[in-house]
């Protein structure tokens, strides 16, 4: 079911993201590169999988935010292999950006495919205006300065240095988890429910916690070729990690710990349709790439 599920929502985004962009310019050509590279879309998949739980939202609407919402997670993976960020060579598989198209165009893809995320939310006809308002609201809470932003700030800024794992916690709430939560509760628009949905916030940003914590597993203990990037990214960096901060173990049981806490969230909603996000958690926690 997941499979199916991951599949469909990877075709349905990436032949919008394909129409959304277009191919007039080098600009755009450079944006489709990494928008439409090899994605899990694990993002996209939250909100669909979410909005199946709130029938207030339609099918075009999720459609929307889950293009929307790869858009921006592209242009800040653009801007994080710049060589002023992580200095990173290899994203989904293939060259990244700068690499491909030079550092001042891979900067300017990632600053369009910002802009037009929120675009492409306010032509959404099936959207009504405040929950177009609300939705861009939340996106850019997630992403700015008290968000994605500032914990890739947090994320350099701790390069070198001994920290403790309130801290790598905050930097990945930040840096990576507000995205995640924003996903899940983007398909919860328009739902009145505010028990429900506070449910779904915790869901969130349990998982999104998990999420950052298996990346830094993987990248102990996976393949380059298997995960489509550098895997001696964060030692070449001396990145804070929570492997370096808890050791392999702690870290896999603290992401492990999440996951079941995160389920157990979703247990107390009641809809037939949250099956779906309980496998998506587990594919966040115990997933190879």
């Amino acid at each position: 079911m997941l499979e199916n599920f991951l599949s469909q929502t990877r075709e349905q985004v990436s032949q919008n993201i394909k129409k959304s962009i277009g191919n007039s310019n080098l600009i755009e050509e450079a944006m489709s590169y990494s928008a439409l590279g090899d994605s899990k879309m694990v993002r996209a998949a939250l909100i669909n999988a979410s909005g199946r739980i709130n029938k207030k939202i339609s099918d075009s609407s999720l459609l929307t935010f889950s293009t929307g919402v790869e858009l921006i997670h592209t242009y800040s993976l653009i801007h994080d292999d710049l060589p002023s960020m992580d200095d990173d060579d290899l994203r989904r598989g293939k060259d990244s950006n700068h690499i491909k198209f030079g550092e001042a165009n891979a900067i300017l893809a990632g600053d369009a495919l910002q802009s037009l995320a929120y675009e492409i939310i306010c032509n959404e006809s099936s959207l009504e205006d405040k929950h177009k308002i609300e939705g861009i609201r939340m996106i850019s809470k997630a992403c700015g300065k008290n968000g994605m932003v500032y914990g890739q700030h947090l994320d350099i800024n701790a390069e070198t240095k001994k920290i403790n794992e309130q801290s790598i916690e905050n930097i990945h709430i930040l840096k990576t988890g507000r995205l995640i939560e924003c996903s899940v509760m983007l398909g919860q628009i328009g739902n009145e429910d505010l028990e429900e949905k506070e449910l779904m916030k915790s869901f969130g940003n349990k998982i999104g916690l998990a999420f950052q914590i298996t990346d830094d597993i993987l990248e102990v203990t996976s393949s380059k070729e298997t995960l489509g990037k550098n895997i001696n990214s964060d030692v070449k960096n001396c990145k804070a990690t929570y492997v370096n901060i808890l050791g392999l173990d702690e870290s896999i049981k603290k992401s492990k710990d999440l996951c079941e806490s995160a389920i157990n969230e979703l247990k107390s909603i009641k809809s037939s349709e949250i099956d779906l996000l309980i496998e998506l958690a587990k594919y966040i926690c115990y997933r190879e790439k």
